[in-house]
């Protein structure tokens, strides 16, 4: 799809631009000895706080805490780039912190009832089975320190969730219709790559 394609220009774009203006807090980290995989945990934590806004209905202190959990999430990335130990293990425990944050998120939309149910639970197993599928036709031959190689590479699917669940903290709720064509549109990504991958076999 012309969408992989188009990502993969803006991500290798975003990893120069960070490479050239995080350098001095990536060289302050690896002062720290702080790695990469240990920022990826520690982002873990903001569950806690965006869950604790959820309970009380305080959209805004949801997105501080969800804010500062992706600004977070430029770094973890970068400083193993900065190190040169970028690793299968690394990314694999990278994306599986987004997926279980955003689909934290997701959940708490549904306690909130901010849009149909289904719908949302509904957008939670299509993202995984969307990025399954994706990991597999994308999948690279050779040695790996883990069990999983992660190339997934269909990030602009959550980012498009991202918008409209921040547009609804602001009041401007279009939830529903959005998901529909979201989740209708990962339906049809999820069959692509699976008629793909059955080409490859």
């Amino acid at each position: 799809m012309w969408f992989d394609k188009n990502y993969t220009k803006f991500r290798q774009w975003s990893y120069s631009w960070r490479a050239k203006y995080f350098q001095p807090i990536l060289k302050l980290l690896a002062d720290w000895k702080i790695t990469p995989n240990q920022i990826t945990t520690f982002r873990l934590i903001f569950v806690l706080p965006i869950a604790y806004y959820f309970y009380l209905g305080n959209l805004w202190g949801v997105l501080i805490f969800y804010i500062i959990f992706w600004i977070l999430d430029l770094f973890d990335g970068s400083l193993a780039r900065y190190l040169n130990i970028s690793n299968d293990k690394g990314g694999f425990l990278d994306s599986l912190v987004d997926h279980f944050m955003y689909s934290a998120l997701i959940l708490g939309f549904i306690y909130l009832s901010a849009a149909d149910s289904i719908l949302l639970a509904y957008n939670i197993l299509i993202q995984i089975i969307v990025n399954l599928l994706a990991n597999v036709k994308n999948w690279e031959k050779g040695e790996s320190d883990w069990f999983i190689k992660i190339r997934s590479l269909v990030p602009y699917f959550k980012n498009l969730a991202h918008l409209f669940l921040l547009l609804y903290v602001f009041g401007i709720n279009f939830l529903n219709p959005a998901f529909v064509i979201l989740n209708l549109w990962m339906t049809i990504a999820s069959f692509y790559y699976f008629f793909i991958i059955q080409k490859q076999a």
